[in-house]
């Protein structure tokens, strides 16, 4: 598949928590996806099964595209649609470890009490790329313009099953892609996810973390696009 070919297919976009649409617009735009063929799916809802309404009458030329906690939810439904591609970054195919409750109760009430920039900054996150500053500021924004969505986010994160029993009843081909030093995905998980899959892919993206889409949109439309053309 040539970039023209990516370009002129319609995109349906799930971010993670507390991000918007704009963690996929660097890497889009390096894959020259006009703004007009990319639909983002908002995280409001606090049940996987509150998102079937965004896949109904999904075009079967679509990509599906997720990120992090979007990615969970467009890997929920692996088996339920067929577009002609789906593209999981930072994906945690596993349902929850429930080690992670506490954080992520502690994480919601911050957000709620002080804003999704302020509660982000009191937790270190390990950012990589060649613009660090960049990329924490961007999530930053991001987290302060989808603060409000904390609570159902913070349901959807919690009570997910695995993905992995969709993942290997789907038909589509599934690309995987996660940063080798992503400490919230390790890459363990998305070979996981690749290798449910029947025609699952993985590919590390080398020297990036969680936000490998932001640290570095070239390398990650890059990888997407020398995947396709080898499908």
């Amino acid at each position: 598949m040539d970039i023209p070919d990516i370009a002129q297919r319609p995109w349906l976009l799930l971010p993670g928590t507390l991000c918007t649409a704009f963690v996929f617009d660097g890497f889009l735009d390096d894959l020259g996806v006009p703004t007009a063929h990319r639909m983002a799916v908002a995280l409001d809802r606090p049940s996987v099964a509150d998102y079937q309404s965004d896949f109904k009458d999904l075009p079967a030329d679509s990509i599906v595209c997720g990120f992090s906690l979007g990615a969970i939810v467009a890997a929920q439904y692996a088996d339920r649609i067929k577009p002609h591609q789906l593209i999981l970054f930072g994906l945690n195919p596993h349902a929850d470890d429930p080690r992670k409750e506490q954080s992520r109760r502690d994480l919601e009430r911050d957000v709620i009490e002080m804003g999704g920039a302020a509660a982000l900054k009191l937790r270190p996150m390990q950012i990589h790329g060649q613009q660090p500053d960049k990329t924490r500021d961007a999530i930053y924004a991001m987290a302060e313009a989808s603060s409000q969505l904390i609570t159902a986010q913070t349901a959807l994160a919690l009570n997910r099953p695995s993905a992995l029993p969709a993942l290997a009843r789907s038909t589509m081909p599934v690309l995987s892609l996660t940063g080798t030093l992503d400490q919230s995905a390790p890459p363990s998980q998305g070979i996981a996810a690749a290798e449910a899959a029947p025609r699952g892919t993985f590919r590390e993206l080398d020297g990036l973390g969680h936000f490998a889409l932001i640290e570095d949109p070239a390398a990650c439309a890059m990888a997407v696009k020398q995947l396709m053309d080898a499908a």
